[in-house]
């Protein structure tokens, strides 16, 4: 009987070790789509505070203040997270703008059809060359 199972567990140790590797290539084409897919929700999400804090308002920056144009801050965030194909939404006041995205990424490998989140936010504050803001007479 011992002579019939001799390399018995050599075949099911390779079939373990095939199917163990299996499930972690898997698992590392899921989590290089989500670190791909993050990447580049944040990226968007940092350009478009960037361009939503450089929309400083003249009239208050001459005046010797830095505050934001609220309503070309805004408009600024929400072309940028266009432009990068993201749905988002932007919020500004006087000192500060934020972005903040949320998006559902299909894996490559999906378990059950299970979607990955990704959640990115961001805010800026409004900045210029110079350590005060210089007044005109």
């Amino acid at each position: 009987m011992r002579a019939t199972a001799s390399g018995q567990t050599l075949v099911v140790f390779a079939l373990v070790l095939a199917l163990f590797f299996a499930g972690m290539l898997g698992l590392v084409a899921d989590l290089g789509a989500l670190f791909v897919a993050y990447n580049r929700v944040d990226d968007g999400v940092l350009l478009a505070t960037q361009a939503d804090a450089s929309a400083i308002d003249e009239g208050s920056f001459y005046t010797g203040t830095l505050q934001l144009d609220v309503a070309a801050a805004r408009q600024r965030c929400e072309d940028s997270l266009a432009a990068a194909r993201l749905d988002g939404r932007c919020a500004a006041d006087a000192r500060t703008v934020s972005a903040d995205v949320r998006q559902d990424v299909a894996l490559p490998v999906p378990l059950l059809g299970i979607r990955a989140p990704v959640h990115v936010s961001r805010s800026a504050q409004p900045a210029f060359g110079g350590g005060t803001a210089v007044t005109t007479s």
